[in-house]
């Protein structure tokens, strides 16, 4: 059944295919995780807002994000989305949406949505005793969360 497959072809284009796959991944990987950990910071600052609807808003995207899977999503975005696009401009053909930046944005969705839940806590475990410091020294809650809370976070 296989007697006739030309297992060379594999060995030729090996370095070809694992330079251009590992290229992607890596420069993907990157670009998630970096577009996570913002996004990701935000959301957390978000869910701890003395704002209710500030709150509910990022605890519902988390949730809700955690709760469906990541395969769906990627479908979503590179199926989908580009007819709902085309829809909301008044296009008659879809927008064009690469493999890249459909996987890319689905990465920075789902990773923000984890990365949130880390930070949050992270934010938690400060003592309250050195924010209210920061405040005593004149900073206000940018610089505060800036320079003390989050590089500890």
């Amino acid at each position: 059944m296989m007697l006739n497959f030309d297992f060379d072809v594999i060995a030729r284009s090996w370095v070809y295919l694992f330079q251009t796959g590992m290229t992607f991944t890596l420069e993907l990987t990157g670009l998630a995780m970096v577009g996570g950990i913002i996004v990701g910071t935000l959301l957390a600052m978000m869910r701890l807002s003395s704002n209710g609807l500030v709150a509910g808003i990022a605890t519902t995207y988390v949730n809700f994000i955690r709760s469906i899977p990541l395969v769906l999503v990627i479908f979503w975005f590179y199926f989908l989305v580009p007819y709902i696009g085309a829809w909301i401009i008044g296009a008659s053909e879809p927008i064009k949406v690469g493999a890249f930046t459909s996987s890319l944005i689905t990465f920075i969705l789902f990773e923000a949505a984890y990365y949130c839940e880390i930070m949050r806590a992270g934010i938690q475990s400060i003592p309250r005793g050195q924010v209210w410091a920061g405040y005593a020294l004149g900073m206000n809650y940018w610089q505060t969360m800036g320079h003390i809370v989050l590089p500890q976070a």
